[in-house]
C-alpha cells in the first residue's frame, strides 16, 4: 500500500519570554458567512474573499496532488466508476450513491482524495507511476456543483512538469472541456482554484508566507458531515486548544504540545443556546498558535461571535517569543514509499546547509552516510536504493540544529 504519509509534527514548548500587551481584535467572513478571510497573527485580516467564486482548489505544492471542493458552496463529488474507459457510457442514473469529503484535519487530503484502494502508490483520484514520475487517473467523478448543475469529471494526470490536466462534461457527454493548470505560475501559493461554471482558473489567496489563520465555513465530521463556521490552520501553523485553564489572562504556552491538525482551533469554541437565542463563547478555553514564521506563540481567547448577521468573530491575543530553536530541516515525505530502484527525499531546509544524510537498516548499521548541500526552501534529493535488499530501513538527516527521522520501505 502507498501511499503518502501524512507526517504529524509535534513541537514542544520550551523556554518562553515575557508576554506582550494583550490585543483586542476581531476578523469577519461577512453576512451569511459569505467570505473566505486570511488573517495574520501581527498585523491582522491580510484579505477577505468572497468564498463562493470557486468550485476545485488544488494543491500547488509540486510534491502534492490534493484536490478540494468547495464546501461552503455546497459542492458535492460522487464517484461515477473506478474504470476510466467508461467515460463515454457511464450510468447516469444514481448518481449519489458514494460521496467523498474534504479532510477536516489536513491540506494534504480533498475529497478527491479520499479513497485509496489497494495496489499501487495511491493519491485517490490516481496512482502514481514510478517509471514516469507521474500520476495517472483511475477514476471518474460526478460533482453537483449547484442547483440542477452536474457535471461527470477526470484529473487525467498529474504530469512530470507539476501540471494537473483534467477534463469535465456534461453528463451527456456534451460541452467537454480540458483544462491544463500549471503549478510553477502560481508560486507561494498553497492552492489554485477552479470555477467550473465559467472554466476559469483562479489566483485569489494571498502568499502562503503571509497569513496564519482562514476564517471561513467549511465541512467538519461531527460525527456526520456539517457545514460549520470556525478558524483553520495554514501549513507550517501549528496550534494547541488547553482546556480547562483556571485563569486564562494568566495563561503561558510553556510546556504546551503544539499540533499541525488544521482544525485545532476549528468551530466548537463557541455554541447556539436555543433557550436564549444566541451565541455562547466557551470559558476557561485558551489556544495557543505557532505563527507561519515560527517566531512567536500567540495566546488566544475568543470573546465573542456576532453570528450570520457579520460574521464577525471577536478574541484577544497575546504574542509570546517562542523560546523555540526550531529545527532548519523539515522532512515532508519520500516518494515512491516503498520503493523499487530509486526515491526522491523532499524536505525544506530554512536556510542553505550542509546536512548529513543516513540511512540504516534496524540493526542500527548504516548503509548510506553522506552530505546534502541544501538550500533555502524546497529540496529534492534522489535516494539511490537499488542496491538495498528488501526491508525497513531508518533515513535521517542532520542538522547542526537537530535531527528529523523517517522509515524507508525497499519492496520489490
Amino acid at each position: 500500500m502507498p501511499t503518502k504519509t501524512i507526517l504529524v509534527f509535534f513541537l514542544f514548548i520550551g523556554l518562553i519570554t515575557k508576554a506582550q500587551t494583550q490585543i483586542n481584535d476581531s476578523a469577519s467572513i461577512g453576512a451569511n458567512y459569505a467570505n473566505q478571510t486570511f488573517y495574520n497573527l501581527a498585523y491582522g485580516t491580510i484579505s477577505s474573499i468572497d468564498n463562493s467564486d470557486w468550485d476545485l482548489a488544488f494543491h500547488a505544492d509540486k510534491r502534492e496532488a490534493s484536490i478540494f471542493v468547495n464546501s461552503k458552496k455546497d459542492v458535492k463529488l460522487y464517484l461515477a466508476s473506478n474504470d476510466t474507459t467508461k467515460w463515454n457510457s457511464l450510468d447516469t442514473t444514481n448518481r449519489t450513491a458514494k460521496q467523498f469529503h474534504n479532510s477536516d484535519s489536513s491540506w494534504l487530503f480533498g475529497a478527491f482524495n479520499r479513497e485509496v484502494t489497494a495496489g499501487g502508490f495511491e493519491y485517490g483520484w490516481g496512482t502514481y507511476n514510478s517509471t514516469t514520475h507521474e500520476i495517472y487517473a483511475n477514476k471518474i467523478y460526478f460533482i453537483n456543483y449547484g442547483l440542477n448543475l452536474w457535471k461527470k469529471i477526470i484529473i487525467s494526470k498529474h504530469d512530470v512538469n507539476y501540471r494537473y490536466i483534467f477534463r469535465y462534461a456534461n453528463l451527456d457527454g456534451s460541452n467537454e472541456v480540458t483544462t491544463v493548470i500549471t503549478k510553477a505560475n502560481y508560486p507561494n501559493r498553497n492552492f489554485i482554484y477552479y470555477n467550473l461554471s465559467t472554466n476559469a482558473i483562479l489566483n485569489r489567496e494571498p502568499d502562503f508566507g503571509s497569513y496564519d489563520l482562514i476564517f471561513h465555513q467549511y465541512e467538519e465530521e461531527i460525527p456526520s458531515y456539517y457545514k460549520v463556521t470556525g478558524v483553520q490552520l495554514n501549513r507550517n501553523v501549528k496550534a494547541k486548544k488547553v482546556y480547562p485553564v483556571n485563569n486564562v489572562v494568566a495563561a503561558t504556552p510553556s510546556g504546551v504540545m503544539l499540533s499541525k491538525n488544521i482544525s485545532v482551533i476549528g468551530r466548537d469554541w463557541k455554541a447556539y443556546d436555543v433557550n436564549l437565542s444566541k451565541w455562547s463563547i466557551e470559558d476557561s478555553t485558551v489556544y495557543f498558535v505557532q505563527d507561519v514564521a515560527g517566531a512567536k506563540i500567540w495566546k488566544i481567547v475568543f470573546t465573542g461571535f456576532s453570528g450570520g448577521t457579520t460574521g464577525r468573530m471577536y478574541f484577544t491575543k497575546t504574542a509570546y517569543a517562542s523560546g523555540v530553536k526550531n529545527n532548519s530541516v523539515t522532512t515532508l515525505g519520500i516518494y515512491p514509499n516503498p520503493s523499487n530502484t530509486s526515491s526522491t527525499l523532499h524536505f525544506f531546509a530554512n536556510q542553505d546547509e550542509a546536512v548529513n544524510l543516513r540511512i540504516s537498516d534496524l540493526s542500527g548499521r548504516d548503509i548510506i552516510d553522506t552530505k546534502i548541500n541544501a538550500t533555502n526552501g524546497f529540496n529534492d534529493y534522489i535516494i539511490p536504493t537499488q542496491n538495498l535488499n528488501n526491508g525497513t530501513y531508518l533515513l535521517q538527516l542532520q542538522t547542526a540544529d537537530g535531527l528529523v527521522s523517517q522509515k524507508l520501505i525497499i519492496n520489490r
